[in-house]
């Protein structure tokens, strides 16, 4: 036991400021919650080491304060016991126990950047001091806040210890309250049009629920209170079970909030799912080409998103195609993919080489199946081609065509009448529009610091997932 002084500072964690000697006052003698701490510690060292091993998986979807190590604070107050959890400054934690002779109303509030409040009213709180604000804002697209709305929070307890009713050695006592300071935040809305009437219901409505998780500015990472206990309630040769079955809990807690949500939208994953991917199909339009045309060998149905078979490389006498698309009723169309860094205009307007080097390498392909359409079927495998198939060229950016270049593409196309020549980025939008009509949305899948957004009609769901939607709100 030492003399001391714990320097509260509202946002930031706990300081410990030790006295020169030893504490010989009678009341060092007090226990001050010494087998509670040391259980405490042990749990927290289990937690961290079953995250980092048997229970790695799990490692993003418990609290912060059982997958890091933190500072341990054990207050012993005359009517409970107040447990907090900080980060450690230098990044060696510590674990102390004190006996304060006061109330949990009292200690309370000072320890927890008041923001919980123990055995009093609503009317008595000072809303400038008390709880803690968080807003939200509404941006128009060039970043300016054209709404905003600020909220506050209070924590109010009571505690009545005759009605504590915790489990029994070995189970893990059960605190009385406890809370992190990430509060899972679920915010419902409708998507529509920019500047057309919001509407929030019919048809063609499409709703949503974003979730995601928000940080409070505190000091503490954690923090649980508890009755008073007998030391047999904290064996610390218990706290690898409490670990255990804390990770699981917290595991066994998130898997059912994802089986709601994704009962509310099935194709949540999915969404997620094809926004990466056309995520890393963007990125790759700024790089080399090699790696882009890789990545689109790999995802074809990006250009052809309604193909039956696809074939790669294949050869028309002496050239090869990048891709041959067959599509219903054999239907087939030839693909020639070109840079995104190739301009296809030159800046006086006339047609660049690598577009004229495109439309000869097609012109030579088409002519040699007029010329072979037995062996091109037999051989090649392309049953039923016309000797007049359809034909497509990727070549270039759209920020690099004029409105005279539109038209001179839209001029090429007509002289050719199976030929389309599109961009990348046109390419990438059709893909986009494509997906958003069989999947929803898919520029919010991702929102903030890892908030996801699941979109739903709610009349067109089946019975059971309104009860879904309803917990949520």
């Amino acid at each position: 036991m030492k003399t001391g002084t714990i320097a509260v500072e509202q946002g930031k964690p706990l300081v410990f400021l030790e006295g020169s000697k030893p504490d010989e006052s009678p009341a060092s003698t007090e226990n001050p919650s010494s087998c509670m701490l040391a259980a405490l510690a042990a749990h927290s060292r289990a937690a961290r080491d079953l995250l980092q091993g048997k229970y790695s998986n799990y490692a993003e979807v418990v609290p912060r304060h059982l997958r890091e190590k933190c500072n341990i604070t054990v207050l012993r107050c005359t009517d409970g016991v107040f447990v907090r959890y900080d980060l450690p400054p230098n990044g060696k934690p510590f674990a102390r126990a004190a006996v304060m002779h006061k109330p949990l109303s009292e200690i309370v509030p000072v320890f927890s950047d008041r923001v919980i409040h123990f055995g009093v009213k609503a009317d008595e709180l000072d809303p400038e001091k008390d709880g803690f604000r968080f807003g939200w804002f509404l941006h128009d697209p060039s970043g300016v806040v054209k709404h905003g709305e600020t909220f506050g929070g209070v924590i109010l307890l009571n505690h009545d210890p005759e009605k504590y009713d915790g489990s029994k050695p070995p189970g893990r006592p059960l605190p009385l309250f406890s809370i992190t300071n990430e509060l899972d935040i679920q915010l419902e809305g409708a998507v529509v049009p920019a500047g057309e009437p919001a509407q929030i219901d019919g048809p063609d409505v499409q709703q949503f629920l974003a979730t995601g998780k928000m940080q409070l500015p505190m000091g503490w990472q954690a923090i649980e209170i508890y009755p008073l206990l007998s030391d047999e309630s904290w064996n610390e040769q218990n706290a690898p079970l409490w670990a255990e079955m804390d990770i699981l809990a917290h595991a066994a807690q998130r898997n059912l909030q994802k089986t709601l949500l994704n009962a509310l939208d099935g194709r949540g994953e999915t969404r997620r799912r094809y926004a990466a991917l056309l995520s890393e199909f963007e990125g790759l339009l700024n790089g080399a080409e090699e790696p882009l045309h890789q990545f689109l060998r790999r995802h074809p149905a990006l250009i052809s998103p309604s193909h039956q078979q696809i074939w790669s490389k294949l050869p028309f006498g002496d050239r090869f195609s990048d891709f041959v698309f067959r599509e219903a009723h054999n239907d087939y169309t030839l693909v020639e993919l070109e840079a995104p860094v190739r301009p296809l205009f030159r800046q006086d307007g006339q047609q660049r080489a690598e577009l004229t080097h495109a439309m000869n390498q097609i012109a030579d392909w088409v002519q040699y199946i007029e010329d072979n359409r037995k062996i091109v079927e037999e051989q090649l495998g392309l049953v039923g081609i016309s000797t007049s198939p359809r034909t497509l060229i990727v070549i270039g950016r759209a920020d690099s065509l004029s409105e005279d270049d539109r038209r001179k593409v839209t001029t090429l196309q007509n002289q050719h009448s199976k030929l389309r020549i599109l961009t990348y980025d046109d390419v990438l939008a059709a893909a986009r529009t494509h997906l958003e009509r069989i999947l929803g949305p898919l520029s919010m899948v991702l929102i903030g610091d890892g908030a996801q957004v699941y979109y739903f009609k709610p009349i067109d769901q089946p019975p059971g997932i309104a009860v879904a939607q309803q917990s949520f709100k």
